[in-house]
């Protein structure tokens, strides 16, 4: 395994109680035996001496009364613990993977279970999850072995029983995770293997939603009509603390990350700018994130609206724009921060609903409504920041769209690439109607 790369800090020393029992770890501990005796060593010259794991010697003819006492019951929880480690095949993670396995592997052991099937997740999720227990888990193992040989070389018995309790627990929860979601062997593809879990359980449930039927561009919906407008009024009434990125979601379709600053591929960006060298031209410029390098995405868009004719949203950007002088940028500092409150904003303006608003669904939303509104195509490309009309495809639904007002056009630094659209049109005209069933 590459512990390097996963670079993974150890629950103990941070928030992670593995003194708590998880999954049925035993509760006895076999390591009492070493309490109240710190770098004990025997002063006369005929006592004991450590020195390597394991390593005792003891003078001619005297008896060791202590095998198979606390040290070996924590070399028989090494040993179980490089097994279970053995089932785990050796591969290459990059260091975004690395750091998601980590961030899972330690909130699953924080909450007590290192189930990754959860009521409710997705197909995806479960996968992830349960890569995140075979690759986290063995680094775990391994990293918290190597403590314990720490302590056990430094001859700190008290040290090598608390850790040895700890991993103990660990390797308790973890081999019983592992008999039950087994890793996969390395010569044997996915599908050549035993079905998952969550595959059986999908088969033998009646109420299984298809793969991808929770997906943003499906849930628009079981939203009402207006429910962007009725988000709005809430935010505006409960004087929402994130107003100003809000209205942006609400009038461009941005990615989260677009109002952090930082580098693009283009250079520095510091977030949405806003600029209305007229009161009926409000410009929105953007720099995209998802651009693979620069080699794809429009570098830059700009979306320019009328806030006089437009929604509320874009008129409260006009305003705000117009008492910073006509210029200024909006930009948060964490993404995660203002998509929680829309989530939570989303609670108190639908209590009923089904559906989590989240900033990814009021970008499929919007494009949704611009293909509505100027049709499938290059500005409907251009205005999301992709690099071909192709990948528009993947949002809202043109059924789920409504007709927006005040947007007086799109440009783009890099046009995007245009002609599947058409072609698509044309294909759907030479193969005539569908016959009915």
């Amino acid at each position: 395994m590459h512990e390097d790369s996963l670079d993974l800090v150890f629950p103990y020393r941070t928030y992670v109680d593995l003194g708590q029992p998880i999954e049925g770890a035993a509760s006895e501990s076999p390591f009492d035996g070493f309490a109240g005796k710190v770098g004990q060593q025997d002063s006369q010259p005929t006592g004991r001496q450590d020195s390597e794991l394991g390593g005792r010697q003891d003078s001619t003819g005297q008896a060791d009364n202590n095998e198979g006492g606390p040290l070996a019951a924590v070399l028989k929880v090494i040993a179980r613990g490089e097994r279970c480690c053995a089932l785990v095949a050796d591969r290459v993670v990059n260091k975004k993977t690395a750091k998601d396995y980590k961030g899972i592997f330690v909130r699953m052991l924080k909450a007590g279970s290192l189930d990754p099937l959860a009521v409710g997740i997705s197909f995806d999720t479960f996968y992830c999850r349960r890569a995140a227990l075979h690759y986290g888990g063995a680094i775990a193992i391994g990293k918290l072995t190597a403590c314990v040989r720490a302590a056990v070389e430094q001859q700190d018995d008290a040290r090598v029983a608390d850790l040895g309790r700890m991993l103990q627990v660990l390797v308790n929860a973890i081999e019983i995770a592992f008999e039950r979601d087994p890793p996969g062997k390395p010569d044997l593809l996915p599908w050549e293997g035993p079905s998952s879990r969550f595959h059986q359980m999908a088969m033998a449930s009646v109420t299984t939603l298809a793969r991808g039927a929770n997906s943003k561009k499906h849930v628009l919906g079981k939203l009402d009509r207006a429910w962007d407008q009725q988000l709005w009024m809430k935010a505006v009434e409960v004087e929402f603390s994130h107003l100003l990125p809000l209205a942006v979601h609400l009038t461009v379709p941005v990615r989260p990350e677009e109002m952090v600053p930082g580098d693009r591929p283009k250079g520095w960006s510091a977030g949405i700018r806003l600029d209305l060298p007229d009161p009926r031209r409000l410009e929105i410029r953007f720099m995209p994130v998802k651009s693979h390098q620069g080699l794809y995405g429009t570098e830059l868009t700009t979306v320019v609206v009328d806030p006089t004719v437009a929604d509320e949203p874009a008129k409260y950007l006009a305003a705000r724009c117009r008492e910073a002088g006509g210029h200024m940028v909006v930009s948060v500092k964490s993404k995660n921060s203002v998509r929680k409150a829309i989530k939570v904003l989303g609670e108190k303006t639908f209590p009923e609903g089904e559906v989590t608003i989240t900033p990814s669904v009021m970008r499929h939303q919007l494009i949704a409504d611009l293909k509505k509104t100027f049709g499938a195509g290059e500005e409907v490309a251009a205005a999301s920041g992709h690099g071909t009309d192709r990948t528009q495809a993947k949002y809202g639904y043109l059924q789920h769209g409504r007709k927006r007002r005040g947007y007086i056009g799109f440009l783009s630094a890099r046009t995007p690439r245009a002609g599947n659209i058409e072609r698509t049109k044309l294909f759907s005209q030479e193969k005539g109607p569908r016959p009915k069933k």
